[in-house]
């Protein structure tokens, strides 16, 4: 009778330490799905404790009108606004799950942020934004409050039929990150519909951020959750084929710098490593072989960055760069300039704003080209960029040479 007894306030204190640990509404959790611990849970029936807010005057708890889903988080449209869960860069590859409800058929986006990092000078995230009244998924990190769109427009998703975004329904999302790769899934909870791995951070904090201008978005039933590797083992998503080899992806940086530089760039000695006392190092590209310029620009304080390259040719030669751009491009060739490469859309709308990774073979995407004279051994080639344009940050090189 006593051995009962025992048993039963054993059994009867385990389900209070199970109970103990089930996550309330805001809280951090510690509970487990398997093997996977929840962080993290908010349906928003309480305040928001564990969130961390960026333009808080815009994030707002209120009733949705609808008994499924009582209060909900809207993040209003009003300039620099996130939402972020505290904490969650330090518990390594996670799951956020969510529900989402477009209320207007403004202008809006749900952007889904992932190994979100800040400084004392500067922020960066990744993201991938869902447009409420377009129905599709778009590639945007910013990197010091610039975005970045116009550098991924390979990756513009349609959602379509039952993943459709629809005004006034609520839509179930789910993303994964592990390091530097991110999956985000819509409505289908099998498959996602993209996979990114062109974001250079490889941890930070989740979280949410809706459009700057336009109408709010609602997000319901948020639940992050630690997982061991992600659940989608597939082939890349939308699968594009990339050619870096294509392209000059030997480059070089100083930056960022407060203002241009005269001595850099009349600079003509390419063994030269230290210049009005900057030195160049190495800057490798992305894996499509665009150079991320907004990885060092910052959008104010320093915003000018200098790349370079070293182009080698046995005699005199004249060859033909193309570049595909959404920065403005100043640059000199042996430290005479020879002009400025404005990004696509600059001067004629008939080419849209974007930087393509095919610019060189695709008549579609066809960026801006001008001849250049290379002298016989080591000839540098320096470009300028300067953050400031909206959804800036990059380009694309190829150097065409003279048949032999």
């Amino acid at each position: 009778m006593r051995t009962v007894c025992y048993l039963t306030l054993f059994c009867l204190a385990s389900l209070a330490g199970a109970q103990d640990m089930v996550p309330v509404a805001g809280s951090r959790g510690g509970n487990t799905e398997g093997n996977a611990a929840v962080r993290f849970e908010d349906d928003f029936g309480g305040d928001l404790t564990g969130w961390r807010l960026v333009g808080e005057p815009a994030i707002v708890l209120r009733d949705s009108g609808d008994p499924a889903h009582g209060r909900v988080m809207e993040l209003q449209a009003t300039g620099n606004v996130h939402a972020l869960v505290e904490d969650s860069g330090n518990w390594g590859p996670v799951r956020v799950e969510g529900e989402m409800l477009f209320p207007t058929d403004d202008h809006s986006y749900l952007g889904l942020i992932y190994n979100y990092q800040a400084s004392a000078t500067r922020a960066d995230f990744g993201e991938v934004y869902v447009k409420g009244n377009g129905s599709y998924l778009r590639v945007n990190p910013w990197r010091d409050g610039n975005a970045s769109r116009l550098l991924y427009e390979e990756y513009k998703t349609p959602l379509t039929l039952d993943d459709a975004i629809r005004i006034g329904e609520w839509k179930r999302f789910k993303t994964e990150v592990s390091g530097n790769v991110f999956h985000v899934y819509i409505g289908d909870m099998s498959v996602p519909k993209l996979t990114l791995d062109l974001f250079e951070l490889d941890s930070g904090l989740v979280g949410f951020q809706p459009r700057i201008v336009g109408g709010p978005v609602w997000i319901d039933n948020i639940k992050v959750t630690s997982i061991e590797s992600l659940t989608y083992d597939g082939p890349d998503l939308p699968g594009t084929v990339y050619e870096p080899q294509e392209l000059v992806t030997d480059w070089q940086v100083i930056g960022p710098l407060a203002e241009p530089s005269l001595t850099i760039e009349r600079s003509d000695d390419a063994a030269v490593s230290t210049v009005d006392g900057y030195a160049w190092r190495p800057f490798a590209t992305d894996r499509r072989g665009a150079v991320i310029s907004g990885r060092v620009t910052e959008y104010h304080g320093r915003p000018v960055a200098y790349f370079r390259t070293v182009i080698h040719a046995e005699d005199e030669e004249t060859a033909v760069l193309h570049f595909s751009t959404t920065d403005e491009i100043a640059h000199w060739v042996n430290g005479r300039f020879q002009g400025f490469i404005y990004r696509d859309g600059y001067i004629s709308r008939e080419n849209d704003w974007n930087a393509w990774f095919d610019f060189w073979k695709n008549p579609e995407h066809a960026g801006r080209s001008l001849p250049i004279e290379l002298r016989p051994g080591a000839n540098q080639l320096i470009l300028r960029v300067r953050n400031g344009n909206f959804a800036s940050g990059g380009f694309f090189v190829r150097l065409e040479r003279t048949p032999e």
